[in-house]
């Protein structure tokens, strides 16, 4: 197990001010904001918005990409899809070849990286952290191989915590529904 640093198997950068690149004649753009990561690492709910043509590159998404809210809880998702134009406030981490980014989107979920990132982030109402302190994670990372295994039966327990939520939120409503038929007296 080889102990790194973020910024020693990624580049690293935060995502646009993409509000200075209104333009009502701009090209339709969907953005990534605060809301579209969700804490169970699903990417949704875009801003839909026209922008001016000139965002650098580095500000679209490419699949593989993982980004991470700077703000708590620090939300993290890996990007399957290219063209989204991520915004301020999201670290974009673009990892080296040898580093697989669902394996490392479950690992920047870790109680261990969340630990650092408070321990690293200001002491405020809200905490966040800046791109310098994100760089500076550590993290624990086998080699490529074992990485996309664990990356492969992560996204599996993940999919399987989904399903099991939808059950229980249907037993939820179902409760509630018979209990509104007896309050309603049928």
């Amino acid at each position: 197990m080889q102990k790194v640093k973020l910024k020693d198997i990624a580049e690293i950068y935060s995502g646009i001010s993409y509000r200075r690149y209104l333009d009502d004649d701009g090209v339709k753009c969907n953005v990534v904001v605060q809301r579209s990561i969700k804490s169970d690492g699903l990417l949704s709910d875009f801003e839909e918005i026209k922008l001016k043509e000139n965002i650098k590159e580095r500000f679209f998404s490419k699949p593989g990409d993982v980004l991470m809210k700077m703000s708590h809880p620090f939300d993290v998702v890996e990007v399957a899809q290219s063209g989204l134009i991520i915004s301020d406030r999201i670290a974009i981490i673009r990892l080296n070849e040898d580093y697989d980014p669902v394996f490392i989107a479950h690992l920047l979920t870790n109680a261990h990286v969340k630990k650092q990132l408070h321990e690293l982030g200001s002491i405020e109402r809200i905490s966040h952290v800046s791109i310098k302190e994100i760089k500076e994670i550590g993290l624990a990372a086998p080699d490529l191989e074992t990485q996309i295994k664990y990356g492969e039966l992560l996204n599996t327990i993940n999919d399987k915590i989904a399903q099991d939520l939808k059950v229980v939120e249907y037993d939820r409503k179902l409760k509630e529904g018979i209990l509104n038929k007896i309050w309603e007296g049928e």
